[in-house]
């Protein structure tokens, strides 16, 4: 990826920011103590916060998403998940100025009686910031992935049956959910009583990723979450035209987690080594473990003899 367009990219996520901060400064004078801060549809408010604490709020929102966005930058170098982790970091931001220029906007237009009517579009064109970050960070070269190498398959009999399952765990993502989980929950305590059923993003994210089964039998490969025993993605031994070991940056595959992008997905828990299949579909899919080459050398023994 450019570097100067990256540069330019994490400065935009930051523009948010500032744009909270100058305009608490400047309306300082006028806005009273609490102010409107929900709104249950076009008509008066019906949730108050104080206006320090729900300014501070929509800040921390902010730095929180500029600072996501330059360690972004600096561990993804130029992998093509780079411009869509500075979407999503602008996004954030953006939204939680939106957010702050709406409520502030409404309680200084009448303070007894706010009405968010049409001041919905500054949280609208906040998100849509993101959108606009991706396009100023641009893409990475395409470039055609190289043919898998050679696996030694396993030495199976014609008859004897053989599979391999491991459990994976992320630290990580639990981690990071749990942070997600807490920001949501100091934007909606500060009376954006709405956003406490976001709360469920962060909690399906850890119930499906936090634990992982991974299987490789006659069926082909399977992911399993481990915590509810729910398969969220299948390939079947048929649509399996080779698989390989290889080395996962994580930023390179979109990022941790479950991540799909153009002709690719993958589930990335960490940094290291992995399962890469290439799919008869042209696509590859992608799967962090600890010994790739037992589940790989199992697979390719599977096809050839499936094959005859």
């Amino acid at each position: 990826m450019n570097r100067p367009r990256t540069v330019v990219a994490i400065a935009l996520i930051w523009l948010p920011v500032v744009a909270t901060a100058a305009s608490w400064a400047a309306w300082s004078d006028r806005l009273p103590a609490r102010m409107a801060t929900h709104w249950s549809g076009t008509g008066p408010a019906d949730g108050f916060s104080s206006t320090g604490a729900f300014g501070t709020a929509m800040l921390i929102v902010g730095v929180v998403a500029g600072v996501a966005g330059i360690l972004a930058a600096v561990r993804a170098g130029g992998t093509v998940g780079l411009r869509y982790l500075l979407g999503l970091a602008a996004a954030m931001a953006g939204s939680a100025t939106g957010l702050w220029a709406a409520t502030a906007t409404a309680t200084l237009d009448n303070p007894a009686d706010p009405r968010l009517g049409w001041r919905l579009v500054f949280f609208v064109a906040g998100l849509a910031w993101g959108a606009i970050v991706v396009l100023v960070a641009g893409s990475s070269p395409v470039t055609t992935p190289p043919p898998p190498p050679a696996v030694t398959p396993l030495d199976l009999g014609p008859t004897e049956r053989a599979a391999y399952h491991t459990t994976l765990r992320s630290p990580l993502i639990i981690t990071a959910t749990a942070a997600a989980a807490v920001v949501i929950a100091v934007v909606a305590a500060t009376g954006q009583s709405a956003l406490w059923a976001l709360l469920v993003v962060p909690v399906l994210a850890s119930v499906l990723f936090g634990q992982v089964r991974v299987t490789a039998d006659r069926r082909g490969l399977r992911l399993t979450a481990g915590l509810v025993g729910l398969k969220f993605r299948t390939i079947p031994l048929s649509g399996i035209a080779g698989a390989e070991v290889a080395e996962i940056e994580p930023l390179e595959w979109g990022g941790w987690g479950y991540r799909v992008t153009p002709g690719r997905a993958a589930l990335v828990l960490r940094r290291g080594p992995g399962l890469v299949l290439h799919l008869t579909d042209g696509r590859r899919f992608a799967v962090t473990l600890d010994d790739p080459g037992t589940p790989a050398a199992l697979l390719t023994a599977l096809r050839a003899r499936a094959r005859g």
